[in-house]
């Protein structure tokens, strides 16, 4: 595992995701900013990334507000951790000061 090739010290694995040990600690949840989110994402399908161990997709899910929500960390091992609710993603390794998202699909079905 790249975590235990890093020693004991590290939070982090050698891709940037939280160690196993670590994730557990290492994310903390606002629930008002869910439960305003859901409100925001009422009837989309909303993917999450750096979603750890899916606090935010059971939270924004529970209001019943988002139809769909994919949820994603770059933690080693995170499918299993959290039993395949967060799916496993490692983006480029870069130190990215801002990031920017565009909308991808434009209100309609693409075929």
């Amino acid at each position: 595992m790249v975590c235990k090739a890093m020693g004991n010290q590290s939070k982090t694995s050698e891709t940037g995701g939280w160690c196993d040990w670590a994730v557990d600690r290492a994310h903390l949840t606002d629930e008002a900013l869910a439960i305003g989110l859901a409100k925001l994402f009422t009837g989309r399908t909303v993917v999450g990334l750096g979603d750890g161990l899916g606090v935010y997709r059971r939270l924004i899910l529970g209001t019943g507000e988002v139809t769909t929500y994919d949820a994603f960390d770059g933690s080693p091992n995170i499918h299993a951790i959290t039993r395949g609710q967060v799916a496993s993603l490692i983006l480029p390794i870069r130190q990215f000061v801002r990031i920017i998202s565009f909308e991808c699909q434009h209100e309609q079905a693409y075929e």
